[in-house]
């Protein structure tokens, strides 16, 4: 089964197809696992607190929500004279990133990053819809061997990642699901961002 398919088979117009796009989001986001996600925002806090980082990337659109996830921490999350978010999206410097695709294969881009950035205590969070990304797995199975912790944000059936993660969030998808897994992914990061900001004690009015 392709459930956007059966949406857009099920619309008679484009109003109707939103409120079942809508409805399916809905659904979705009802389903994931909110203790995960819950631990998922202890660990950051903790990282937060130790002075550690938190490295995240993933594809396509996938990368623009770790890039807004970073957005939302370092900026956004910000408090004069407290330690603050150190937040990193490995998919941002497109010299190193295109650089690295070039020289040891795309495959590699984050693990290469990792094999230079990553400290023991820090924190990498990986974002991919299908959970098979070669790039992603190089990257886990590296922070995994070197016993960093792990939280990956996945749909579809959940892939490989499942496996390389110590705290998953998973939205259960058909494999045509792109677009409301990565609105999963995009409002999962809102919610840690701005439950973390306040908990920090930065409103989020101006």
């Amino acid at each position: 089964m392709h459930k956007m398919a059966e949406l857009f088979a099920k619309a008679a117009s484009f109003p109707e197809y939103a409120r079942l796009y809508n409805a399916r989001l809905a659904e979705l986001l009802d389903k994931l696992d909110m203790e995960a996600l819950g631990k998922a925002a202890e660990k950051i806090l903790e990282v937060r607190e130790a002075g550690r980082a938190l490295y995240i990337f993933g594809n396509g659109g996938s990368a623009a929500v770790a890039a807004h996830l970073v957005n939302d921490l370092v900026a956004g999350a910000y408090i004069e004279g407290v330690t603050n978010f150190r937040a990193f999206s490995l998919s941002d410097n497109m010299s190193t990133v295109t650089a690295l695709a070039n020289d040891s294969g795309y495959e590699n881009i984050f693990l290469r990053q990792l094999k230079v950035q990553l400290e023991p205590g820090d924190v990498v969070m990986a974002l991919s819809v299908s959970g098979d990304s070669p790039n992603i797995l190089r990257g886990l199975e590296y922070a995994r061997s070197r016993g960093n912790t792990t939280i990956g944000l996945c749909g579809f059936t959940g892939g490989a990642m499942i496996g390389l993660c110590d705290i998953i969030i998973h939205a259960k998808t058909t494999l045509d699901e792109y677009g409301p897994v990565e609105d999963v992914f995009a409002i999962v990061c809102h919610i840690l961002s701005g439950y973390m900001s306040m908990k920090l004690g930065k409103r989020l009015h101006h």
